[in-house]
């Protein structure tokens, strides 16, 4: 088609269920159709900044960004009325109704291509979305990142509960339980602004902390990125939030793909987690054959003969060598020869009684 020819797209009408989604912006100016193919990626390449369309074009930022509201508008135009095209809007409000008004923009547009109901791609279903009226798309600012959001949210409201979150975790210094905090925030907001009825549901707060570019939420607390509970950013801290789920002592060789399954992101080496674990042993204990557990659960760590002498002052009596394994094992998976070894080896620490009887020697 020649882009030279003027057309009336207000007097167009386009069936988006039987053309290809890219093929509707051939009714768009040249410059138009080229921003939003850009911006989207369209064309299966990764989305583009404004700012560097206008350095590749020459154009300021400025001048690409009214190019693509007036390509918005016309696409709009295009396709309103369209069936398919208001069942996607009528899908898309659905869904950011039921999750509180507000969701994160790949959440969303995610949750849409996983009811396998439209033939969308990704980066078309965002171009759908953010060229509507009723569903309102937040773009990436310095408090929050992309997300779309229903009316009576409105984006001022929503930077003024980003400044007081902020301002809480900086009096505060450090994390809170997600929902007790939601209640805080109820409590200041939801009374306030009754007219906004989102400000009520538990969900609307959930789904509006994970897009603030400055707050962290993990294992059910909220707080500043600098909290180490909130953000584990160490392979030390990893292991140990790792650890306490598993709440069971674990071989160093089983940790790195445990880890992995909360913190999926990087790659973790065994040697990597074995240097932590033997670097940090006042958090970490050897429980011997590889085995760790942590020191909070009560383990004392500890050489063998350390451990006998713990055992026999904990029970204050001779104690056959079969009690003595069974109580070793609960602090350090040794086997019974090595138990025998150290009380033969330190009779300076253990005195045999009888037969298979040892006692600890008190000075």
């Amino acid at each position: 088609m020649n882009f030279n020819v003027k057309m009336d797209d207000k007097k167009i009408k386009v069936d988006i269920e039987k053309t290809n989604l890219k093929d509707i912006l051939i009714y768009c100016k040249p410059k138009e159709r080229l921003v939003l193919m850009k911006k989207f990626g369209l064309d299966g390449s990764k989305e583009i900044p404004l700012q560097r369309i206008g350095k590749e074009y020459s154009l300021t930022r400025e001048r690409i960004r009214q190019i693509e509201t007036q390509a918005l508008m016309r696409f709009r135009r295009l396709i309103v009325g369209n069936e398919v095209y208001m069942e996607v809007l009528s899908e898309a409000k659905k869904i950011l109704d039921v999750h509180g008004g507000f969701l994160c923009e790949d959440v969303l547009i995610s949750k849409m291509v996983n009811k396998n109901i439209f033939k969308f791609s990704k980066q078309e279903l965002k171009l759908i979305l953010v060229s509507d009226f009723d569903v309102t798309y937040l773009k990436r600012n310095k408090f929050l990142n992309k997300a779309f959001y229903l009316e009576p949210l409105y984006e001022d409201l929503l930077t003024k509960m980003v400044l007081e979150i902020s301002a809480y975790f900086d009096k505060r210094t450090k994390s809170q339980d997600l929902y007790e905090f939601i209640g805080y925030m109820k409590d200041n907001f939801a009374k306030d602004y009754k007219d906004v009825h989102y400000l009520k549901n538990d969900l609307f707060y959930v789904n509006f902390f994970e897009s603030i570019r400055e707050v962290n939420v993990f294992d059910g607390k909220i707080g500043l990125p600098e909290f180490a509970d909130v953000n584990p950013k160490t392979i030390k801290l990893k292991i140990l939030y790792t650890m306490r789920r598993i709440n069971k002592p674990i071989h160093f060789q089983e940790l790195p793909s445990k880890i992995m399954e909360w913190f999926p992101a990087k790659n973790i080496k065994v040697n990597t987690v074995h240097n932590e674990l033997v670097k940090n042993n006042d958090m970490f204990v050897n429980l011997g054959l590889g085995i760790y557990g942590l020191r909070e659960w009560g383990y004392q760590g500890g050489q063998v003969v350390d451990i006998l002498v713990r055992i026999f002052e904990r029970n204050d009596r001779p104690m056959n060598v079969k009690e003595l394994c069974k109580e070793m094992l609960k602090e350090k998976m040794v086997s019974p020869n090595t138990v025998m070894l150290n009380l033969q080896k330190y009779k300076d620490l253990f005195r045999r009684v009888e037969k298979g009887v040892y006692e600890i020697i008190k000075k």
